[in-house]
Formats: structure tokens, sequence, C-alpha cells
């Protein structure tokens, strides 16, 4: 199935739910292995925010899925961040680190990751700093799996 309207990756994440979903997707993708803990931490996330009810969660994660694998990583987080709100931009950053963090360990994907987000969403490095550490503060200890 082709997701694309045409070749211009501006018009493939095509609203702000569907950026929120995807950067959010590419961390419990990180490791190309999404766990039942993971997809429930995403899931927890979600629900979490006004923008997301009532939306039906399981096209947008077959559309992050394929847009992912068609796009790459990198350009499809790229693709997403255009489509966030300034005022929303750290928030998400720290949500997307609770999710590659959710397990208290932070793998080398996970580095590469936050990296490409906080640059793509352009979050001023002191600000990218404090968030990681709280981040990693809250989560460190969290036992795999919960």
């Amino acid at each position: 199935m082709n997701v694309f309207n045409d070749n211009n990756t501006n018009n493939l994440v095509t609203n702000e739910v569907d950026a929120w979903f995807g950067i959010l997707y590419s961390c419990i993708s990180a490791d190309k292995q999404i766990t039942a803990n993971e997809t429930k931490i995403l899931t927890r996330i979600i629900h979490s925010k006004q923008k997301f009810i009532g939306v039906d969660l399981l096209p947008l994660f077959f559309k992050s899925s394929e847009l992912k694998k068609q796009l790459g990583h990198s350009t499809f987080i790229s693709a997403c961040c255009e489509r966030i709100e300034e005022e929303d931009k750290n928030m998400l950053f720290a949500l997307a680190l609770e999710v590659l963090l959710a397990d208290g360990i932070l793998e080398k994907e996970e580095k590469n990751l936050i990296e490409i987000i906080s640059d793509a969403l352009k979050i001023d490095p002191k600000m990218s700093s404090k968030i990681i550490e709280v981040i990693f503060l809250k989560n460190k200890g969290n036992v795999k799996g919960i």
C-alpha cells in the first residue's frame, strides 16, 4: 500500500495527531522490536492527551509503520516534527523520552533517536539536557516489562 499523496515528504504527515503519534511510535520501534509493554506505554500516554480523544489508534500504528519503512527513521521523524506546534515541542520531547526510558535503560539506538528528535524539534540544548536529566531520574531503576 502506498500511503503517499506525492513524493513531497511535507505532505506525508498530514496533521498534528499523525505527527505526535509518529514521533512516539518511532520511540517504541527504535530497536526494531515493539513489545506489548511499549505499546501499553504509548497507548497510555496518547490517551492522556486531549487531542487524541476519539482517535482510532490502529490506523495510526499502520500509517507510522509504513511511513517509517518507506522514508527511513530520520526523514520520517523530520516530517513529523514539521507538524508540531511550537508550544508543544518541549512537552512532546519529554513524552518521547518517557517512552524511550520506560525501562530505565538507554540503548544505543535510543541515544541516537534522542538526538534526532531533539534536533528535528529544535529543542534548546540546555532545555534538552534538563528534560533528559529529569526523565532519566524519574525512570531510573524501572523494572523492564512493567
